[in-house]
């Protein structure tokens, strides 16, 4: 018996559409609250956001379901957001997916019901390389104590530490730090960070600057005043006393393409210093307000002159307010001599450079925690998820 043509083509249309269709299996890993069913809300493979796909659960903590896709899907974005009874959603940004060539799994780890995360000090820590002690406060963000099988990726390590969170221990007024990372999280701005700030000391200034200057204020006789030139030693203990110990403590990756470094006026200095000089461990540098005023603007003429080009891909984020006339300002001119430098250095704006004039700003606490959300939107935007297993 032979086939009519018009059949023979309807076959071959079936079965090519059914050979082409492949599986995207998404797992959903919370060990939180448990819930009663978990539900999937998204805007492509017949998903939607007006009612969920039941998932099923396949574990004690674990929920799947297969999404099916063919070649014309291939490198579309899928945005999917799990929820709990298809009541309550998950919190923070949407999972962005890039749907694959093949066949795939993807693992993601929501959470549901915290929307803070919480800040304390885990103790006092000994430097070996400047004999002395300082204490650390660390901030975890929202899911981290709902949802414990989940690994936060991103870690900031930050200066002055005690100005960042508690108005108790700030110099002046303090960042607020969580308040601002708290709300970009839940609003869906930024990925989870966890932020760890250490203290300064009685030798901030030496710590946090890389060379002597001999200069760097006058007496009232007139007369130079010089100081500095610890810096290196104050990154070799970030390095080998302060990461170690949040690496064993915390569920967080600090591979260099998860590790940053952030602060203000000699913070950011340093900060700029650690992200030219050692970019084989930071890759996020954030300089606010930086004194690159520092021994006759010696980090524009000779460290970025002389010292080579960094091989590893880094991000900057440079600031300042430009409240008055130089030089009681907030280093506006240097900091735009620095950017300068870094765009003929290959580095490109709103890419792998960052730079933000706060109209008005001044050189303090205040001024710095209020554009704070600048470099949080900067270095830790929702990322798309092209690693399948």
């Amino acid at each position: 018996m032979f086939l009519s043509k018009t059949v023979l083509i309807f076959l071959i249309f079936v079965f090519y559409c059914y050979c082409d269709n492949s599986i995207l299996t998404v797992n959903v890993n919370y060990n939180g609250k448990p819930p009663d069913s978990i539900y999937l809300r998204g805007d492509n493979l017949n998903l939607n956001w007006q009612n969920g796909q039941q998932m099923k659960q396949i574990g004690s903590f674990m929920w799947s379901i297969d999404l099916t896709f063919n070649s014309n899907n291939v490198g579309e974005i899928l945005s999917i957001k799990p929820l709990v009874r298809d009541i309550v959603w998950s919190v923070g940004a949407n999972f962005q997916i890039k749907i694959p060539k093949e066949n795939s799994t993807v693992n993601i780890y929501p959470w549901f019901y915290n929307y803070a995360g919480e800040y304390s000090v885990i103790g006092s820590f000994f430097s070996p390389q400047l004999n002395n002690t300082r204490q650390v406060v660390v901030y975890t963000p929202p899911s981290y104590n709902e949802n414990t099988l989940k690994t936060i990726s991103n870690v900031l390590i930050m200066h002055d530490g005690q100005n960042l969170f508690n108005a108790s221990t700030s110099f002046s007024v303090p960042w607020d730090c969580q308040d601002t990372v708290n709300q970009l999280i839940v609003e869906g701005g930024m990925e989870e960070v966890i932020i760890v700030g250490v203290y300064n000391t009685p030798d901030r200034l030496d710590e946090y600057t890389y060379s002597y200057d001999p200069c760097y204020q006058k007496n009232i006789l007139g007369n130079c005043v010089g100081g500095g030139g610890k810096g290196d030693l104050y990154l070799d203990f970030l390095v080998e006393n302060i990461i170690p110990v949040i690496d064993s403590k915390y569920r967080v990756s600090t591979s260099r393409e998860n590790l940053g470094i952030l602060g203000s006026s000699l913070g950011g200095l340093i900060s700029c210093y650690a992200g030219w000089t050692r970019s084989t461990v930071w890759s996020k540098i954030g300089c606010m307000s930086s004194s690159f005023w520092w021994n006759t603007r010696d980090f524009n003429d000779v460290i970025l002159a002389t010292y080579p080009k960094p091989n590893n891909l880094l991000e900057f984020y440079l600031d300042s307010g430009n409240c008055c006339p130089e030089p009681i300002g907030d280093d506006h001119y240097q900091t735009l001599q620095v950017r300068n430098t870094l765009e003929k250095d290959g580095y490109k704006m709103n890419d792998t450079l960052y730079y933000y004039l706060d109209n008005g700003g001044q050189h303090n606490e205040y001024y710095w925690g209020k554009r704070f959300y600048n470099p949080m939107l900067d270095f830790y935007p929702p990322s798309v998820i092209d690693q399948y297993e």
